[in-house]
């Protein structure tokens, strides 16, 4: 709460921290158990309003007292914020500073060797957490990276997504060196059309690392069978001509019934086509212009992310007090970003997730 009261404010609230569970394993041996709960019953601490912020904070505070009490010398409080001091766990070519500059938000971060080359590229919630946990873990690729990195740069995004697609830009353009995720494009699954030899168009499922130039991009083929099924239910397209069914004359799909015969040739491939071309515009009409909005990295300000006739252009930060009545009237606070496979899977797990409550469209 005080972290974001200050953040509020303009400022960055960052102190060294106390565990009073820690603590009291220490100094108070031997319980049963350490929540705030047991242990207070245990040294007859009142815990008034139990569960409630008020309540459990005051609780706190005259269990810190006691803690304090009991350690005359302050020993053990010394030796617990020396022990998280950070200082000792640090690799050799980095200064304390360094580590203190980073904020405790969200943002993405840049370890550079000796030459100022980006050899690691990284996103977090928090990025001095996210920073340290490096250098706690003992496996042999994290201490050649803290081995070998001089420099530590960072960008703060505000929100996560952001963090996201500024990370997949950065691992893009630098090919980092201890970066193994994102180097290579993945496989996507486009639905395409193409027409038979009956003159019917038929709709099916290509596998391929390209993303554009297709009916409709997905990301797994799960995703995009179950949007060729709708198109199928939704215009009375035929499964068979669909990919949804092979080897067989006359469709029988197990769950779609309501194809009109042109599998059987009781339906006219005139009034087919129609149907098809019609179910084709609809994905078409998917590719809108439209922003998700997002927390900036103040209160004062709101992150965005353009997608423009269904492609992503960029993102950027705007002051609330801007007026927007246009897709244009983002442009000059854009930072263009170039699409790729993954900056659109990013995107298109984003939503799946979140839905279209964050979405402005135009």
């Amino acid at each position: 709460m005080l972290h974001n009261e200050f953040k509020e404010l303009g400022f960055e609230f960052t102190r060294k921290k106390l565990c009073t569970v820690r603590l009291s394993r220490k100094l108070i041996p031997g319980l049963s158990s350490y929540s705030l709960g047991r242990l207070c019953d245990s040294i007859n601490i009142p815990i008034i309003d139990r569960h409630r912020a008020e309540g459990d904070t005051d609780a706190t505070v005259i269990l810190f007292q006691r803690l304090l009490s009991l350690d005359t010398g302050w020993e053990v409080i010394r030796s617990f914020l020396h022990a998280r001091s950070k200082e000792a766990t640090l690799p050799p070519h980095l200064s304390s500073e360094q580590i203190r500059d980073l904020p405790e938000t969200p943002g993405i971060y840049l370890f550079k060797d000796k030459q100022h080359k980006v050899i690691y590229a990284g996103k977090a919630i928090n990025i001095r957490k996210r920073v340290l946990s490096h250098f706690y873990d003992k496996m042999t690729k994290e201490y050649q990276l803290g081995q070998e990195t001089y420099y530590i740069d960072h960008e703060t995004t505000g929100n996560e997504l952001m963090a996201l697609l500024l990370e997949a830009e950065h691992i893009r353009k630098h090919y980092p060196k201890y970066n193994r995720a994102q180097k290579r494009p993945g496989m996507v699954y486009q639905i395409i059309s193409y027409i038979n030899q009956r003159g019917i168009i038929q709709l099916a499922l290509g596998k391929t690392k390209m993303t554009s130039h297709s009916v409709g991009t997905f990301y797994n083929r799960a995703t995009a069978t179950e949007k060729l099924e709708q198109l199928c239910e939704l215009f009375k397209l035929c499964p068979r001509y669909c990919a949804l069914q092979s080897n067989i004359e006359v469709c029988s799909h197990y769950r779609i019934r309501n194809c009109e015969g042109i599998c059987d040739g009781s339906e006219l491939v005139l009034d087919y086509n129609k149907k098809v071309m019609a179910g084709i515009a609809s994905l078409s009409s998917e590719t809108q212009s439209y922003v998700i909005r997002e927390k900036g990295r103040h209160f004062r300000e709101e992150a965005f992310v353009l997608i423009k006739e269904g492609r992503y252009r960029g993102f950027g930060f705007v002051d609330v007090d801007v007026q927007i009545a246009a897709v244009e009237d983002y442009e000059p606070f854009l930072k263009l970003q170039e699409a790729t496979y993954h900056t659109n899977k990013i995107l298109s797990n984003y939503l799946r997730k979140q839905g279209k409550h964050k979405m402005l469209f135009f």
